[in-house]
């Protein structure tokens, strides 16, 4: 990892990637000198890292020991899936409506090519950061900064369970090209083709990480 004043944010993006991925389990505990050494940096953008990362709930802090991933049962799951439908299935019909201006909607496509490029090169970790800068990105364009942020806050912690299965390769797939159908009707300002998709979208991710399998 190089040098500079974003180390703190690679770390958190790349400590992210291990958890979502399933690298990191919840029953190891996690020390910053640990984590340091592996990534090849300081101890303090490592630790500030974690502490961003428990703060999204995707880490417990244990006093003077290191860090736990954060497990997440079944029932917290559906229930978090159950708020994202409720939050993003109405976003994407508002958006719709709206219509996208024509730079959200290139700047949404690139997004949307970096996706199918990472899952085509099967890149596990690559296509999950992507993914998740389509769907933040996507619910941005409303201009609700909290709404934006809780719906980020929501796609992480789903993916606790970790991404491990070797069907993740075909959902991936699935996932990045279902990208591209939802900017279509979105570029079309098609409600009911857009609302849709993002909920098949989501149901199927829904079944993928319940399984403790994937995004």
């Amino acid at each position: 990892m190089e040098s500079g004043p974003s180390l703190r944010e690679q770390a958190r993006r790349v400590i992210r990637g291990l958890i979502i991925t399933g690298q990191m389990q919840t029953d190891q505990l996690y020390s910053v000198p640990r984590l340091a050494t592996e990534l090849g940096v300081s101890a303090t953008p490592v630790r500030e890292a974690l502490l961003d990362l428990a703060r999204e709930g995707l880490l417990e802090p244990l006093r003077n020991r290191g860090f736990r991933v954060v497990a997440l049962s079944s029932k917290e799951l559906n229930d978090i899936f159950a708020i994202r439908v409720l939050l993003e299935v109405p976003s994407v019909a508002d958006i719709a409506r709206a219509g996208l201006a024509p730079p959200q909607l290139a700047e949404l496509r690139e997004l949307a090519a970096a996706t199918k490029r990472a899952a085509d090169a099967s890149n596990l970790i690559e296509f999950l950061e992507t993914d998740r800068m389509f769907h933040v990105g996507l619910i941005a364009t409303l201009g609700n900064k909290p709404l934006t942020e809780l719906v980020e806050t929501l796609r992480d912690r789903v993916r606790l369970r970790g991404f491990k299965n070797a069907s993740g390769r075909e959902y991936i797939a699935q996932s990045a090209a279902e990208h591209f159908e939802l900017l279509d009707f979105l570029s079309k300002q098609d409600e009911a083709g857009a609302v849709a998709v993002m909920r098949r979208h989501l149901e199927r991710s829904r079944q993928v990480w319940g399984e403790g399998n994937g995004a």
